[in-house]
């Protein structure tokens, strides 16, 4: 039996206020198997100076 890839929640974080980024009032987050994927998407056309990228592994489910 092949064990499911780990499952990753990404957020980004506003250096500046230590808030996560919301559009609309919605917090901004990706579940992802590929967090560095996730972490490019989030920083493309940003200052990574005013922007930290959380990862959390999730459980696995099962």
């Amino acid at each position: 039996m092949t064990a499911a890839a780990p499952l990753y929640v990404v957020t980004m974080v506003d250096t500046r206020t230590d808030q996560p980024h919301r559009v609309g009032g919605r917090v901004q987050t990706r579940f992802t198997h590929d967090p560095e994927e996730a972490c490019r998407h989030f920083l493309q056309n940003r200052d990574p100076r005013l922007w930290r990228i959380v990862v959390k592994s999730l459980p696995p489910q099962g």
